[in-house]
């Protein structure tokens, strides 16, 4: 056996396993052998059958397994024995295998070059406190009564917060918007929709939303929109749009009382309580927050320090679920495969940059554990099934049913893990400051 490395670029590898006609028939011959253990041919006990006989009965499947064979055995001593890190087998080759004469199998692999780690403990994050404030726990309660509330028909001038239904018509000088973008309807003509009067971040017409305030049944009204430069449907950014409303009908919004019943249906005493156990879960959130940040300020901390080339297949793949997760949640929002289109070129050239920087802390992660000895363990995974079932509504057992047929689910999974204890260890061993004061773990 000879084993050949060819450099295609500094991440790429070539791999050439090349096999004598001796060591291929020697493999084949002990193939043969397996076989005629098993297989019965007319005229011949179970196993005792001619090895020529096996090797023409069968021929194909035994070059089959020839051909497994081989390229398990090169993997093993050619890419299991590489110096460097194997990111992924971008190909594997085996045209170049023949059972007559001398054959080879080759590998095309993305490697990590080898660096070396900067320091990674005792890096220093700045932090703050989870606290609550009390116009936050307020904010809530309005949320909670808003959730609750009765809308009641009325025939008043609208105020801020009450409900319309109403109808408008967009117009860009004399042209529909539903022309000029006939696949955003919002931004065009709705002839009868609810908005809620006043409302700030809602989607939509904020013109209309705000348009709305001081009109009353049967009124019209006409309002100017100015959609800013970067506005996500590019037909429409930068313009002046002009909105006729027409009101049909209004609902006050009315909170329920904060009454014995009220607080017995959200199972506190009194707002003592329900202010407490609101205060808790903004602190909760807010510590989630404030740990995802320190994390993000310890990756990119690390991230600064190497500057190494990164595998291309990494690159491609981070690429692609960065692409696919921004692409369906702004479909959700709205966004056309058109706009997507007009955008193709610097929203790749974005998705890369997001992607190399992706790929280079996971990579330094990896190489973190692997010096730390932090290692994916069942129970690990045991408590991430566990965790997904009850996030996706999926019965545990289901969930673990589908793991076992997609080895790529599970490995992901892993790899997802492995960087979490990793970046959990790396938390501790942070030098946390918290305004004047420090603190350090070791």
């Amino acid at each position: 056996m000879n084993i050949d490395n060819k450099d295609i670029s500094p991440t790429r590898k070539a791999i050439v396993v090349e096999f004598t006609s001796d060591e291929l028939a020697s493999e084949e011959a002990g193939v043969i052998a397996e076989f005629s253990q098993h297989v019965s041919l007319p005229g011949f006990r179970k196993g005792k059958a001619n090895a020529s006989m096996v090797r023409t009965r069968y021929a194909k499947e035994i070059k089959k397994e020839l051909k497994q064979r081989l390229v398990q055995k090169a993997h093993q001593d050619g890419v299991g024995n590489l110096e460097h890190k194997v990111f992924s087998i971008v190909e594997i080759d085996t045209d170049g295998i023949d059972n007559k004469k001398d054959s080879k199998v080759t590998f095309t692999v993305d490697i990590v070059p080898a660096f070396d780690l900067p320091e990674y403990e005792g890096i220093e994050i700045e932090s703050t406190e989870a606290t609550a404030e009390d116009k936050e726990i307020d904010q809530m309660i309005e949320q909670i009564l808003s959730q609750r509330a009765e809308f009641k028909p009325v025939e008043k001038v609208i105020e801020k917060g009450d409900y319309v239904r109403c109808g408008y018509v967009g117009k860009i000088g004399d042209q529909l918007i539903d022309e000029l973008v006939p696949n955003h309807k919002m931004y065009g003509t709705q002839k009868s929709t609810w908005e809620e009067a006043g409302a700030e971040g809602t989607p939509g017409v904020s013109a209309v939303v705000e348009g709305l305030i001081g009109m009353k049944i049967g009124d019209t009204k006409e309002v100017e929109m100015e959609f800013p430069s970067d506005f996500h449907v590019t037909e429409l950014a930068d313009k002046k749009a002009q909105y006729e409303i027409s009101v049909e009908e209004v609902r006050e919004k009315i909170l329920p009382e904060m009454d014995e019943a009220f607080f017995e249906s959200l199972k506190v005493k009194d707002e003592g309580e329900l202010r407490e156990q609101i205060k808790k879960t903004i602190e909760h959130r807010k510590s989630e927050e404030i740990a995802n940040a320190e994390r993000q300020k310890i990756i990119d901390h690390l991230v600064q320090q190497i500057e190494i080339p990164l595998p291309e297949s990494g690159i491609e793949s981070e690429r692609n679920l960065i692409l696919k997760d921004f692409m369906q949640k702004n479909m959700q929002a709205g966004v056309s495969a058109e706009d997507f289109e007009k955008n193709k070129e610097s929203l790749h050239d974005s998705a890369s940059k997001m992607a190399e920087s992706r790929l280079k802390s996971k990579i330094v992660l990896d190489l973190i554990a692997d010096k730390e000895k932090i290692k994916v363990e069942n129970d690990d995974l045991s408590r991430a099934i566990m965790h997904q079932a009850s996030m996706t509504g999926q019965k545990p057992e289901a969930l673990v049913k589908q793991l076992r047929n997609n080895r790529e689910q599970i490995d992901a999974m892993r790899d997802d893990i492995k960087i979490g204890k990793t970046l959990g260890f790396l938390m501790e061993k942070a030098n946390r400051k918290l305004g004047s004061k420090s603190e350090s773990k070791d």
